[in-house]
C-alpha cells in the first residue's frame, strides 16, 4: 500500500498548495489547474484501493523473491493503440481551453465524446 500512501499524500500536497496559491495569487487559472492535479490523484488512489484489493500478486508474499517470480503472468498489455495519444490530446484540449477559451474546450468535448463513441464501436 505504498502506492496509496504516495497518491494520497500527494493530492493532499497539492490541496494545501491550490488554496495557499489561490489566497496568495488569486489567479483562477492555476488554482483551476492544481485543483485538477488533486482530483486526478485522488481518482488514482480509489483505483489503487480497488485494484490492489483482490489482486493477489506474487510481491504480496513477505519472503517474495525475485527468481520465485519467475514465469508470473501479469497481464495482457495492449501495444498498438492509438487511443491513449487522441484521447490525451482531446483532454489536454479540453483543458486548454477552460483556461484559454470556452469554444477550445467544447471542441475538445466533441473530440472525448468522437473517441469515445469509436472506441465503444470498436470495442463489439
Amino acid at each position: 500500500m505504498i502506492a496509496l500512501r504516495l497518491f494520497l499524500s500527494s493530492a493532499a500536497f497539492t490541496a494545501v498548495l491550490a488554496v495557499s496559491y489561490w489566497l496568495v495569487a488569486h489567479d483562477p487559472a492555476g488554482t483551476v489547474l492544481l485543483g485538477f492535479m488533486t482530483a486526478a490523484l485522488l481518482v488514482i488512489a480509489i483505483y489503487t484501493i480497488a485494484a490492489e484489493r483482490n489482486a493477489g500478486l506474487f510481491s504480496d508474499n513477505e519472503d517474495a523473491t525475485p527468481a520465485g517470480a519467475h514465469g508470473e503472468r501479469i497481464g495482457t498489455f495492449v501495444l498498438h493503440s492509438p487511443a491513449p495519444f487522441w484521447i490525451g490530446l482531446a483532454v489536454a484540449g479540453l483543458l486548454i481551453g477552460l483556461v484559454v477559451a470556452p469554444a477550445a474546450a467544447g471542441l475538445g468535448v466533441v473530440a472525448l465524446c468522437f473517441l469515445g463513441a469509436l472506441m465503444i464501436v470498436r470495442s463489439r
